[in-house]
């Protein structure tokens, strides 16, 4: 099964195969709880806030540069038949700031299930470009 199996009848690609699951944090101490997390994972860039019944709040961003506190981002969230071109369109009209926050997947209870990090979206949409022969020039 290749990488682009996860589409639509139609042969849309969607983001379901790009589904992540970082552990989350709660909301009391998620702050600490969150540095925690970053610092025993230094690949680990976002961890899920989640309040009662894992529903989730916001979604915290490992420190940048002299900051020392993470970073807290709205959510988006987005479903696993939707489309890599139809999510990285959204993600970007989003602010600036928060163009590459992950977009959320919650179930049907608003429960907090995973991630899809834009990056990944953005790479899928990048390789099925070049997988397609570009058109011959016109004479």
């Amino acid at each position: 099964m290749d990488r682009f199996s996860r589409q639509h009848g139609d042969g849309r690609r969607t983001v379901r195969a790009l589904l992540e699951r970082p552990p989350s944090v709660e909301e009391e101490g998620w702050s600490h709880a969150a540095l925690e997390l970053f610092g025993a994972d230094p690949e680990l860039e976002w961890v899920p806030v989640v309040g009662s019944g894992n529903r989730p709040l916001a979604i915290a961003g490992r420190p940048l540069g002299m900051n020392v506190e993470p970073r807290l981002a709205g959510l988006q969230e987005v479903r696993p038949d939707e489309t890599l071109p139809e999510a990285v369109r959204r993600a970007m009209a989003r602010p600036s700031s928060d163009r590459l926050v992950p977009l959320m997947r919650c179930d049907s209870h608003e429960r907090y299930v995973a991630v899809v990090r834009v990056e990944r979206i953005i790479g899928e949409l990048a390789d099925a470009f070049e997988a397609q022969p570009l058109p011959s020039p016109q004479s």
